[in-house]
């Protein structure tokens, strides 16, 4: 059995790899989610402390799978690609879904309406992506 510090690095791993994830944001927005994205990272694996390798495979796999899309989807908002409506509707569900396999099906999620009325704020005027990123960071990190 791998021990649970392995796992962690590994799955950090993943995260900083992935350069790519983050090309839409300024430097100080591409650094907070970085730093987000490795702590959810290291949440998914951490959720795998107790498993064998085979089991605690089938948590990680989809958990930073999850991870990755919902960094390249907040980093898309922040930079301000979800212009429409219905857009960012589809961008809160899927959000919530990906939650759910990061931080673990126990975890409480943020309400409906306060994600939503976030996601929104992306058309306020003054809202840098790095604003943007940290408030929702801040809601995720409050109720989860």
């Amino acid at each position: 059995m791998t021990d649970i510090n392995i796992r962690i690095q590994n799955a950090k791993k993943e995260i900083t790899g992935n350069e790519a994830l983050l090309d839409m944001l300024d430097a100080d927005a591409a650094t907070e989610m970085l730093n987000w994205g490795i702590g959810m990272a290291a949440s998914v694996a951490q959720q795998t402390e107790s498993m064998d390798d085979a089991t605690a495979e089938l948590v990680v796999e989809p958990g930073l799978k999850a991870a990755r899309q919902a960094l390249r989807s907040i980093g898309n908002w922040a930079a301000g690609k979800y212009v429409d409506a219905d857009d960012r509707v589809q961008l809160r569900d899927k959000l919530l879904e990906q939650f759910v396999l990061i931080f673990g099906d126990k975890s409480k999620l943020p309400p409906v309406d306060l994600l939503e009325k976030l996601l929104n704020e992306v058309d306020a005027a003054g809202n840098t992506p790095h604003q943007l990123i940290l408030k929702l960071k801040n809601i995720i990190e409050k109720t989860g």
